[in-house]
């Protein structure tokens, strides 16, 4: 005999209710983390206080995420996640360097939020392994892909070569972008100003060599 209508509802309606208290518990993390990150500072962030925060269980914590830094790197992407989104529909047609300024000048914003924690996030975004360190690369190839299509869209509009490969030449603002965030998080630029000016003139060079192609 088959399952019951009845016995499929309430297995449906348990998965859901399931489905949900994970949600929440996911939810409460977030919120708990990121309030103690910003207050505390990573490094004085215990996954002991986080667990309290959120009103769960450690083990609870650690099915979410193995390691502290899993959960700031989640919180982080999720920041400059909703700062892109918010770039990319606000974003009007103009020039290359119109666009990438706009983009990339709204990244550096959100990274300038919370300067502690970027500078903490890249550093483990860099040594961070296993399924963490395949997932962060996916996303971070999916930023250079928007830009590689930005690119695409410039060379329709006659600006660039179109003989030139898209992706590698997102690699390369990409590059560009990262190096400065780099050398600013890290110090060895005085300001946020001083990065956009770094950013501003290494792109203006990368595009002038890709519009000689073009000529």
């Amino acid at each position: 005999m088959g399952i019951s209508r009845e016995t499929r509802v309430v297995l449906v309606e348990g998965m859901n209710r399931r489905a949900r208290r994970k949600e929440e518990t996911l939810r409460r993390i977030e919120d708990a983390g990121w309030r103690l990150f910003t207050s505390r500072g990573f490094e004085a962030t215990s996954t002991r206080a986080i667990a309290e925060a959120a009103d769960i269980a450690a083990g609870t914590l650690f099915n979410y995420f193995p390691e502290k830094r899993s959960l700031l790197i989640h919180l982080m992407q999720g920041q400059i996640d909703r700062a892109l989104h918010e770039a990319f529909a606000t974003m009007t047609e103009s020039t290359l360097e119109q666009e990438l300024t706009y983009v990339f000048s709204a990244l550096n914003r959100c990274y300038a939020k919370e300067r502690r924690l970027s500078r903490v996030f890249i550093k483990e975004l860099l040594f961070t392994d296993g399924q963490r360190r395949a997932e962060s690369a996916e996303w971070t190839f999916n930023l250079v892909k928007r830009v590689a299509n930005m690119v695409k869209s410039a060379q329709r509009r006659g600006e660039l070569d179109a003989s030139i490969e898209p992706m590698a030449a997102a690699q390369q603002v990409f590059s560009i972008h990262y190096f400065g965030l780099v050398t600013w998080l890290g110090g060895t630029l005085p300001s946020q100003a001083a990065q956009e000016e770094q950013f501003t003139a290494s792109l203006r060079l990368l595009l002038r060599g890709l519009r000689r192609s073009a000529a």
